[in-house]
C-alpha cells in the first residue's frame, strides 16, 4: 500500500507551519506521520515549531526543493519511508519554492511508486495578496494555481468587501481550488482534509497598513536567483522589546535591503526562549520550550549582510 502524502505550500509568513501543527494537535492526523521539513537558507527555525508537537522532521536546509536540493530532496523520502514506515508524510517546502516543481518530483517513478499526493494545500495571506502578486508574480501565481485547497489565513484582520476581491482574484487564477477562509479559531481539520469542504466567510472588520516594495517581478527565475538569505547567531541574549524595535528599524529603513521574512529562535533577558516571526512590518513572538538555539534567519533582496550581522550581534 503506498503512503499517503499531504503537500503543504504557500508563500513566505503565510501560516504553513502553524495550519499543519494545528491539524496535528486537534488530531486529525493518525498517529504514524513524518514531517519533511525543507527551509530556504541554512537553518531550520519550522522544525523546532514542529518537534513540539511530538512529530519526527527531516530538515533538508541550503536550499529549496524546486532548484538546489531537488536530488536530497527524493532520496529524503525514501529514507523516510524506510526508516519510520509512516503511514503518511506531511510536506512543507520552502516558501519561495513553485508547487509545479514540487509536484513533478511526486511523477518520478521511484517516488510514485510510494507515494499517493492526496492533498495539495495552498496558504494565502490575503493582507499581503496584492504586493506578493505584484512583485513575486512567477512564485505566486503557482502556488495557486496548483493548489486543490487553498487556505486563507489571518481573514478576521481585513473586511469583507477587501476579502471578496482578493477571493475573486484567486479564482481567476484557480477555478477549481476549493477555498476555505473562515478564521482558524473556527476552523476544523475535518472541514479542511475532507473532500468537498464548505466555503466559509466569517470576517470581523480590522484596519491595517499595506507595505510596498520597489522591485521587478521575476518570471521564471529559481528562488536562489531571487531571493537571498542570511543566518545570525546572536552572542548575547534579547529582549522582546529590543527585537521588536530591532525590526521596526529595519522595516523602515533602506539600509538593510528588502526584508521579506524573519523568523528566529532566540535566548531572551528574562531567562526563557523565544520563537519569532517577522513579516513586513507584522512582528509576533510567542515562548517555545527546550530550547538551545539562538539563530536569526532572514530572507529578502539584496540583503546587506553585514550589517544585518552588526545589529544583532
Amino acid at each position: 500500500m503506498k503512503v499517503k502524502a499531504d503537500i503543504y505550500s504557500g508563500f513566505l509568513g503565510a501560516g504553513k507551519t502553524f495550519l499543519m501543527k494545528k491539524l496535528i494537535n486537534e488530531g486529525v492526523y493518525e498517529n504514524n506521520i513524518v514531517i519533511i521539513e525543507n527551509e530556504f537558507g541554512e537553518v531550520s527555525i519550522d522544525g523546532e515549531i514542529l518537534k513540539e508537537a511530538n512529530i519526527e522532521v527531516k530538515e533538508i536546509n541550503s536550499g529549496c526543493i524546486c532548484c538546489e536540493v531537488t536530488g536530497d530532496f527524493k532520496e529524503g523520502i525514501l529514507e523516510v519511508i524506510n526508516k519510520y514506515n509512516p503511514s503518511r508524510i506531511l510536506i512543507e517546502p520552502s516558501g519561495v519554492a513553485k508547487l509545479t516543481d514540487i509536484l513533478k518530483i511526486f511523477k518520478d517513478q521511484r517516488i510514485s511508486e510510494e507515494i499517493k499526493v492526496e492533498n495539495v494545500i495552498t496558504v494565502i495571506d490575503p493582507e499581503k495578496f496584492n504586493i506578493y502578486i505584484e512583485n513575486f508574480k512567477a512564485f505566486y501565481e503557482d502556488q495557486i494555481r496548483n493548489a486543490k485547497k487553498i487556505v486563507l489565513s489571518r481573514t478576521q484582520k481585513i473586511d469583507q468587501r477587501e476579502l471578496n476581491e482578493v477571493i475573486e482574484k484567486i479564482k481567476k487564477i484557480n477555478s477549481r481550488a476549493v477555498i476555505l477562509s473562515e478564521p482558524w479559531n473556527n476552523l476544523k481539520g475535518e472541514e479542511l482534509l475532507e473532500n468537498n469542504p464548505i466555503k466559509k466567510f466569517i470576517i470581523k472588520e480590522s484596519k491595517f497598513s499595506k507595505g510596498v516594495f520597489n522591485i521587478h517581478n521575476p518570471s521564471d527565475k529559481k528562488a536562489n536567483e531571487v531571493f537571498e538569505t542570511v543566518a545570525i547567531y546572536p552572542k548575547s541574549e534579547l529582549s522582546k522589546n529590543e527585537l521588536i524595535s530591532k525590526f521596526n528599524f529595519i522595516s523602515k529603513s533602506k539600509g538593510y535591503g528588502d526584508i521579506l521574512r524573519a523568523k528566529g529562535i532566540v535566548k531572551l533577558i528574562d531567562g526563557t526562549s523565544g520563537q519569532f516571526d517577522f513579516v513586513k512590518d507584522e512582528f509576533v513572538i510567542r515562548e517555545i520550550t527546550g530550547n538551545d538555539k539562538n539563530v536569526i534567519s532572514i530572507i529578502g533582496l539584496k540583503l546587506n549582510k553585514e550589517e544585518l550581522g552588526k545589529l544583532f550581534k
